[in-house]
């Protein structure tokens, strides 16, 4: 077993197809599988398990894939240090955010990654909170933020903040007076598609209240939705950080007086990534970019948890500005 086979596997692993490893990793197919067949002759397992679905982890591969990320991560940085004469942060970061909140972190984390921490290459990965969830859990993320999340093996999950669900309608706004839920029922609706947090609150709110919600679309994609909104064909419900790169009065948008439409945001980080240098760095600059965009209101609609401030300064040493 060498590190090119490991590589080799985690990226067969990481896109689910022998055919697209191969594609991304620039060599022929049947090499690429020549390299599986050796790597689970020598450790007599079976790693792989083919089909038209394409190719998808053992219980055992599982093991494999997990030891393998831990090992690449360490050789990069060993690579890192020497260069360095240091331990300095280096590497690849995957990092998924959902679509609401990349339009708040996704640009600043870019561009302190960019000045402070050159030898780290940060992925960002956009999907629904509970995708990205379980990319982390099963280690295809390295950190990630998600809605109501549950603990899982494997996980380290962080609770940050509350952020609460506003109307959001054609704009300019006439005022931010706060609707009821009775009168958000009484809207046309174009909702955020199943299985998003926004779409399951929302329901879950309607159905406590007893109210039946007036749906004229739905889609996954919220460019979709606000460009509908504001097209004048009804009103969608969705945080305030779907809205932060909007230009000012596009939209209304209103708080909901009487419901509990918010949701919990967590830092969900994977286990494997807690012993790299540079997955920890990431965490700390994200928690460090979330406290400076709720203190200058780059982010509103939150309410952050008492731990958040003691979070983004526990790992503070890890940030180049402050060392």
């Amino acid at each position: 077993m060498d590190f090119r086979q490991l590589r080799y596997f985690s990226r067969i692993v990481e896109l689910e197809s022998i055919t697209a490893a191969a594609d991304a990793l620039h060599i022929a197919q049947p090499s690429l599988s020549q390299h599986v067949a050796n790597l689970e002759a020598e450790l007599d397992a079976r790693l792989l398990v083919r089909g038209p679905f394409g190719a998808r982890p053992t219980e055992t591969g599982k093991i494999l894939y997990r030891h393998a990320k831990m090992v690449l991560r360490q050789m990069e940085e060993a690579h890192a240090a020497v260069r360095h004469g240091r331990d300095v942060p280096s590497g690849h970061v995957r990092v998924g955010l959902p679509t609401s909140t990349s339009r708040v972190l996704a640009v600043p984390l870019l561009r302190y990654v960019a000045d402070n921490v050159p030898d780290v290459t940060v992925e960002i990965v956009e999907g629904s909170s509970a995708d990205l969830a379980e990319l982390v859990a099963t280690q295809k993320l390295d950190i990630c933020i998600s809605m109501d999340s549950q603990q899982r093996p494997n996980m380290h999950l962080l609770p940050l903040l509350d952020e609460d669900l506003m109307a959001v309608g054609p704009g300019p706004s006439s005022g931010e007076a706060p609707l009821t839920l009775a009168e958000v029922a009484e809207l046309p609706l174009l909702l955020p598609s199943f299985p998003n947090s926004v779409r399951v609150l929302t329901d879950r709110a309607f159905i406590a209240a007893g109210l039946e919600l007036t749906l004229v679309a739905e889609t996954s994609a919220v460019s979709v939705l606000l460009s509908a909104v504001g097209a004048g064909m009804g009103w969608t419900i969705l945080p305030w950080s779907a809205l932060a790169n909007e230009p000012a009065g596009a939209y209304a948008c209103l708080p909901i007086s009487d419901s509990s439409l918010s949701r919990r945001v967590f830092l969900c980080v994977a286990g494997s990534a807690r012993l790299s240098l540079a997955c920890r760095t990431i965490e700390a600059a994200m928690l460090r970019l979330i406290v400076a965009s709720i203190d200058s209101q780059a982010w509103r609609g939150v309410h952050p948890l008492s731990n958040l401030a003691l979070l983004a300064a526990s790992d503070a040493e890890l940030l180049p500005q402050d060392r």
